[in-house]
């Protein structure tokens, strides 16, 4: 590969506009004599000056060149540097106007002053007419499509079309928002209310915007209800040709749609949301909040960008982000457990009163692995007891345990779904009301310690209420304190209380316990509330408890053999439930 350095492709370009020049100057002789026999053996450098300035602006092909420098013939070297000349370096000065696009609009103008300008005083030198303007330009086209011709590697090859106007004057678009009901809870009641719309007025641009455009709008899929639509009306500066000027192009996952001339004056684009995703059977629908990839969609507004005056309106590129519009609720009851106790539990699967019900924009979702994981509640958290049981029947005799619990009963609803929030962004409205007891507990552990032939009777207790209850309303990630999805979690800690009690028996020995802090005693420990579901898909309730290790410090005091004392551990760290559904 061929690499040059700036130095050598300035040189590269310098030796392209001298050849140029000799070219230029033959045809622009034909063309402008007068001017030829005034300036004689200067003319070959001021036909090379006119190709270095129009260099210094990007003019590069060569035709323009030719007609950027036949504006030096009427005007002067140099014209666009003197005073009288504003509207020249104007024209030169604006980068959002292409090096093609200048030279024609400063033919178009000089044109203009041409006709407008005054006669000259009488024994003035003649000015150029139009007429002779266009007669000139026209012979300068001819020499150099017939050079161009001569330097075709093709016979056949057609010259470069004339520049023709064809711009756009305004664009006029909306955002026409789809009917989207929320579900609202009024008087204790969850109804289904039209969720608000932004009401933002239409915008009519005059030129393209600098960056391309984003708007973002919730919206149901193809035939899945109203869609939200982009409104656009096209106004034209000037067409080149009807049947391919103005076009506007919508790319979505749909496919691609084109209109042309006329028929883009005023269209009405449907933006269609993405189709549900099937359940997996195995999760069920997504979770609480799912945040769902929005559909990318793209609309192009183009035409050749030439105008005779004035910068051109440039491309149009909008990008629309379309969520699902999509309002879900769900509605859970959990009722209250019975008393348990062991060594003789309950036979069967532990009962309780459940109920989670989800919905969808009115109607009821099919959600059966989240009533299912709601019905398995009792029987893990009885499991995670029984795990308890067989820990403590480890160390001491005669083992007891009895439980009165509430681990999440009560009743909440939630309902979440898009909303949009600007022209640009939509975020993700939850609003909800949870009563539930976090955890409710009264807990008993019972038995007889034997050490060294002393008994004693032990009992490990601990009791405890954690409350779960608050009204959720959330927008995005913003949310009154205490009232965000983040709030809906409790961590809550029961610590144990101990109470031995020396047994006599066979010997003369007393087993008794020694005072010891507190933190070596343990606790039933846990959180419940709201999390992220492993697979990122929203949120998900669960429940967790955890023992921390219980430890007791023993005397055995016998009144012969004197006092010995001991540590022992009663429950070693092990965690007891892990729950969680949707």
């Amino acid at each position: 590969m061929l690499r040059l350095s700036h130095e050598q492709l300035d040189t590269l370009q310098q030796l392209l506009l001298r050849r140029h020049a000799a070219a230029v100057a033959a045809v622009l002789a034909e063309a402008w004599p007068a001017v030829v026999e005034r300036l004689q053996e200067r003319w070959p450098a001021f036909v090379e000056a006119a190709l270095q300035q129009a260099h210094r602006h990007e003019v590069a092909a060569v035709a323009d060149l030719a007609r950027f420098a036949s504006l030096w013939c009427i005007w002067g070297a140099s014209f666009a540097d003197k005073p009288g000349f504003e509207w020249a370096r104007e024209i030169l000065g604006d980068p959002r106007r292409p090096p093609g696009l200048k030279v024609h609009q400063l033919l178009h103008r000089t044109r203009e002053e041409l006709a407008h300008q005054a006669a000259p005083a009488p024994g003035g030198a003649p000015r150029v007419s139009v007429a002779q303007f266009d007669a000139a330009l026209a012979a300068v086209e001819s020499g150099m499509a017939t050079q161009a011709a001569a330097k075709a590697v093709f016979l056949d090859e057609p010259a470069a079309p004339p520049i023709v106007a064809c711009d756009v004057a305004t664009l006029d678009l909306m955002v026409a928002e789809a009917e989207i009901l929320e579900y609202r809870l009024a008087g204790g009641v969850w109804q289904r209310v039209p969720a608000p719309k932004l009401g933002l007025p239409a915008l009519q641009w005059s030129r393209a915007p600098d960056e391309p455009a984003v708007f973002a709008v919730p919206s149901h899929p193809l035939r899945g209800g109203t869609a939200a639509r982009l409104n656009l009306r096209v106004t034209p500066q000037a067409v080149c040709d009807p049947r391919v000027h103005p076009e506007v192009l919508h790319v979505s996952p749909q496919g691609r749609l084109a209109w042309k001339g006329r028929d883009a004056a005023r269209l009405s684009l449907a933006l269609y949301a993405a189709p549900p995703e099937p359940t997996d059977p195995k999760l069920g629908p997504d979770g609480i909040a799912a945040r769902s990839a929005p559909e990318k969609h793209q609309v192009q507004v183009a035409s050749c960008g030439l105008r005779d005056a004035g910068a051109p309106f440039g491309a149009v590129s909008i990008g629309l982000r379309v969520v699902p519009a999509q309002q879900c609720k769900v509605e859970l009851r959990h009722g209250a457990f019975p008393t348990l106790s062991w060594p003789n539990p309950p036979s069967g699967e532990a009962p309780g009163a459940t109920a989670c019900q989800l919905e969808a924009d009115g109607r009821p979702v099919d959600a059966p692995a989240w009533q299912r994981a709601w019905a398995q509640l009792p029987g893990q958290f009885r499991a995670g007891l029984e795990k308890l049981f067989n820990a403590w029947a480890r160390q001491v005799e005669q083992p007891r345990l009895e439980v009165e619990a509430s681990p999440l009963v009560g009743q909440a609803a939630l309902t979440w779904g898009w909303r949009r929030s600007a022209a640009d962004a939509v975020a993700m409205r939850t609003e909800g009301r949870v009563d539930l007891l976090a955890c409710a507990l009264d807990l008993r552990l019972a038995g007889e310690l034997v050490q060294e032939g002393a008994r004693a009777r032990i009992v490990l207790a601990c009791k405890g209420r954690s409350e779960l209850r608050l009204d959720v309303a959330q927008l995005g990630d913003e949310a009154e304190e205490g009232h965000g999805l983040a709030a809906v979690k409790r961590a809550w800690r029961f610590p144990f209380t101990l109470d031995v009690e020396p047994l006599a028996g066979g010997g003369i020995a007393m087993l008794q316990a020694v005072p010891q802090p507190d933190a070596l005693l343990g606790a039933l420990a846990g959180e419940c509330g709201l999390r992220p579901r492993p697979d990122g898909k929203g949120l998900q309730w669960h429940f967790g408890m955890t023992v921390e290790p219980a430890q007791v410090a023993l005397a055995c005091v016998d009144p012969l053999l004197g006092t010995n004392r001991t540590q022992r551990t009663l429950l070693g760290a092990m965690p007891l439930v892990d729950w969680s559904a949707g």
